[in-house]
């Protein structure tokens, strides 16, 4: 297979043979995992509901707490004296009189009962909403992941027509040399050699064609990814 230097990145453009890593790169997809998660975690989608997750777990914190703002402590003291009547001992048809003094202190707390319920309903509506943000993200992950896959693939097509493309430009200019010889020899007319010189040409068109779609492959995918795919596949040497 006849190595390639097309990479092309978006910092530099330089142009180094990747033939060799791009293959074992792509023969397993060893570096797709690595790209999915870099694109899920830069992805704004995914970043806007991991806000939502916090502010929907944080309205649920103060659910729980809002019962203590309608909490009232309430305290009473009372002092009071008692009288009785009992019979002397002595005499059973007298009566004296018996005093005696009492405290009565008292503590307690009050509570609202629509309090109590409206917590109940603002606790479950919160945990509703962390549910809904946490389904939505989950959502997102694996759009972003489908989005991931489709570049890479588009990437590979790509690198694969690059090469089918190379290998026919060099074929048809070896062919094209040949018919010139054989022109110059006279043993083939002008129009046969135009055909040949057509078929170079045409060559080259196409080659240039998936050059520029593996280069505008490369570029999407480093964008959407937030990450360098050369730098990952130089990471393979």
């Amino acid at each position: 297979m006849i190595a390639i230097e097309i990479f092309s990145t978006i910092a530099n453009c330089q142009k180094i043979s990747t033939d060799s890593l791009l293959s074992r790169a792509f023969a397993n997809d060893q570096l797709l995992l690595t790209l999915i998660n870099s694109a899920q975690k830069i992805s704004p989608e995914m970043r806007r509901f991991s806000n939502g997750i916090e502010l929907a777990t944080a309205n649920q914190k103060i659910a729980k707490n809002i019962i203590y703002s309608g909490i009232s402590f309430l305290s009473s003291y009372q002092y009071g004296t008692n009288y009785s009547a009992v019979n002397e001992v002595n005499n059973p048809n007298r009566f004296s009189t018996n005093q005696s003094g009492f405290y009565n202190i008292g503590v307690g707390l009050q509570l609202s009962l629509v309090n109590m319920i409206n917590r109940k309903h603002l606790i479950k509506q919160t945990q509703s909403q962390i549910d809904i943000v946490l389904n939505e993200k989950e959502g997102a992950a694996l759009f972003v992941k489908q989005r991931v896959i489709e570049y890479y693939q588009e990437l590979k097509l790509a690198h694969k027509l690059v090469l089918l493309s190379s290998n026919i430009k060099q074929s048809a200019q070896l062919n094209y040399k040949m018919a010139e010889r054989d022109f110059l020899q006279g043993q083939i007319s002008v129009d046969q050699n135009s055909r040949v010189l057509d078929i170079v040409n045409k060559s080259k068109i196409e080659y240039e064609t998936y050059l520029n779609r593996f280069q505008t492959s490369l570029m999407q995918l480093d964008t959407y990814t937030g990450i360098s795919f050369s730098t990952l596949l130089n990471q393979l040497k």
